[in-house]
């Protein structure tokens, strides 16, 4: 069925495909895991009806997270455009490459690409960068009681003293705190006797270690959200110090891995939250849907982490993109491939 609808997507007598190669530059330079970013870099594979609606697909592997590189992803594309009919080996080599498999997910389910109100989906507002600008995004945020925190980036006792000074902003304020495994087990010990678990929601992947992080997260009573380990652990660990779980459906991609997940979060009453990987506003808006998506196929509260457009220039973070213009002014800036 699935190679089905990957031949009739990609029948090349139709000329209904297009790609492009684009690149929106950052606001500032981010480190991704050791890969330091001034410009995001991905692929829309687009695809237009014969009445000018147009379907697009957004690929975008994250440098440091996502194992596919966008060279890869580019070349099997083109590969597929070029081909007559789609093979075996062509399905699994695209099994390898999940940016690949959600931006196909996107085109064959018609996920909409115009911005989405959130609706009742509580939104968790995400901090990172340097202190200072921290502190001012933070009251210009008018002070939530509840932020993404991104940590393992400057020295713990800094971060630790960063937390303390939003806390004597606003006594209420819980994180959520990000680490992305860059931690040790020293350091996450450490920085669990300085910060009151009152106010923790959760910590993403405080290290590299599963087991290390359960245990301490079970002596000092805090509690984790999976992130990266969704990407590598086939099968889940259950645990009560196991809060949440954050769901990255561009570094995922495979559709039956994200119900399986979901059905976890159902079974073991985990929280749920979207989470983007710094991708176009195109593709978070996409994000927003799925996530709307979700909630309603499962019941479940999914919750946004989708705060990333913050982060590109002032130029992307006030461009709309609700009509085919807006859509094709994009294109129009990016280089075509095919």
């Amino acid at each position: 069925m699935y190679i089905n609808k990957l031949n009739e997507l990609f029948e090349n007598t139709n000329k209904c495909l297009s790609l492009y190669r684009f690149s929106l530059s950052l606001q500032n330079s981010i480190n991704f895991n050791g890969h330091k970013l001034k410009q995001r870099q991905g692929l829309w594979l687009v695809k237009r009806s014969v009445n000018g609606d147009y379907s697009i697909g957004e690929i975008a592997p994250l440098p440091g997270f996502s194992h596919e590189t966008l060279n890869e992803c580019e070349d099997h594309l083109l590969a597929l455009l070029h081909s007559s009919t789609i093979n075996q080996q062509q399905i699994e080599i695209l099994q390898t490459l999940p940016s690949v498999q959600f931006a196909i997910h996107c085109l064959l389910q018609q996920i909409s690409w115009k911005t989405t109100p959130n609706f009742d989906q509580q939104s968790v507002p995400l901090l990172q960068g340097k202190p200072a600008d921290i502190i001012q995004r933070y009251k210009t945020l008018n002070n939530p009681s509840l932020v993404k925190l991104k940590v393992a980036r400057l020295a713990v006792e800094q971060e630790i003293q960063l937390i303390k000074e939003l806390i004597q902003i606003n006594p209420k304020i819980r994180f959520r705190l990000d680490a992305n495994q860059q931690w040790n087990k020293q350091i996450y010990r450490f920085f669990l006797t300085k910060i009151k678990q009152q106010y923790i929601d959760y910590i993403e992947e405080p290290t590299q270690s599963m087991a290390s992080n359960i245990k301490l997260a079970q002596q000092f009573k805090s509690t984790l959200g999976l992130d990266e380990s969704l990407l590598t652990t086939t099968t889940l660990p259950v645990n009560d110090s196991i809060k949440a779980l954050i769901l990255k459906p561009t570094l995922i991609g495979d559709e039956n891995r994200i119900h399986y997940l979901l059905r976890h979060a159902q079974q073991y009453k985990l929280q749920v939250c979207m989470s983007s990987s710094f991708e176009s506003p195109i593709a978070l808006n996409q994000l927003h849907v799925l996530a709307q998506q979700w909630q309603k196929q499962t019941q479940l509260d999914v919750q946004l982490g989708l705060d990333t457009q913050q982060a590109f220039t002032s130029k992307i973070q006030d461009r709309e993109i609700n009509t085919s213009a807006q859509l094709e002014s994009y294109l129009k800036e990016a280089k075509r491939l095919w």
